[in-house]
């Protein structure tokens, strides 16, 4: 419950703090740079050495870490086909592929995990999240944001955006760190977690600060809002529970989590990338920002109908 509460009271934050004038209009951006230098490393620094020392490779393992690839890839070819038909521009495909093909599979998805399946459930969650969406995210979806953003397509020019982006860096070190046996990470991570803390709020704070209702503005965003949120919290679901139960003929723990986390709304660190590489902005917030609280609906509708019915 309290991260449920969290999600809406910073969300709501943003949204009225920017509207009452009390932080300046560059606030946003100021904020989602602190993000992506400081609380995602720290996050990725306190949690991938010891996740990766941990990591059981029996069993369906592979489930949950291809869940987010395989979304990512929908994703992708979904909507470069739509965009292309109705002539789209590069920002707003770009802005599509990151926020639908990217889910929340953290913060939103292990408060409901554990509510709608029990504490059990979240090791797996762990493993969608991050072998799967945030290396997706770190990887494809930074060649993604480049190509879209306009910037000259080479290996070179892709490779620095990959290698310079702060949080692919902590991944890195975070594996050397396993593969060298540092044991310095356990003395660190306590300092990173508390930097790590501020993720969350923060992340969520800027979304709203950058999120707008203008009714005007939701009509004209309307068609490739509902297309966008549609392909997230229903198509992926039934895409996933069609390949997993009806194709496998699995129906076990590691299924029901990879399903649900399949269905949750969009990565708010996906809304935030896609402003770093100047996407459409609008439109990736309104896809955080409207999905999250959808999704506190559809996925238990999903679990019920699929697993507890």
């Amino acid at each position: 419950m309290d991260n449920f509460i969290v999600i809406f009271v910073c969300l709501l934050a943003g949204f009225f703090c920017k509207r009452l004038k009390n932080f300046p209009a560059s606030s946003g951006f100021a904020l989602n740079s602190f993000i992506i230098h400081l609380s995602l490393p720290a996050l990725i620094l306190s949690q991938v050495p010891n996740l990766i020392q941990t990591l059981d490779f029996h069993g369906r393992w592979w489930l949950p870490v291809s869940m987010p690839w395989l979304t990512f890839l929908f994703s992708f070819l979904f909507f470069v086909i739509i965009g292309k038909k109705l002539n789209w521009t590069r920002a707003k495909i770009g802005a599509l592929i990151l926020t639908a093909g990217l889910g929340n599979t953290s913060f939103v998805g292990f408060p409901i995990l554990e509510a709608l399946i029990g504490p059990h459930a979240i090791p797996i969650g762990v493993m969608v999240d991050q072998p799967g969406t945030f290396l997706v995210l770190s990887t494809l979806g930074i060649i993604v944001a480049s190509f879209f953003s306009g910037v000259q397509v080479s290996l070179k020019v892709i490779a620095k955006k990959i290698f310079s982006f702060p949080p692919f860096i902590a991944l890195i070190i975070s594996i050397i760190w396993v593969l060298t046996g540092f044991k310095g990470s356990e003395v660190l991570a306590p300092a990173f977690n508390k930097i790590a803390s501020t993720l969350v709020p923060l992340a969520l704070f800027t979304v709203g600060f950058q999120l707008s209702f203008d009714f005007k503005i939701l009509k004209k965003r309307a068609f490739a809002l509902s297309l966008g949120l549609s392909f997230k919290l229903l198509f992926l679901p039934a895409i996933f529970s069609y390949l997993y139960i009806k194709i496998l003929n699995a129906y076990d723990l590691t299924v029901q989590v990879t399903i649900i986390e399949s269905a949750m709304a969009t990565m708010i660190t996906s809304a935030i990338v896609a402003t770093e590489f100047n996407l459409d902005t609008e439109l990736a917030n309104l896809m955080v920002g409207i999905g999250i609280p959808l999704s506190l609906i559809s996925v238990p509708i999903w679990n019920y109908f699929l697993f507890v019915r």
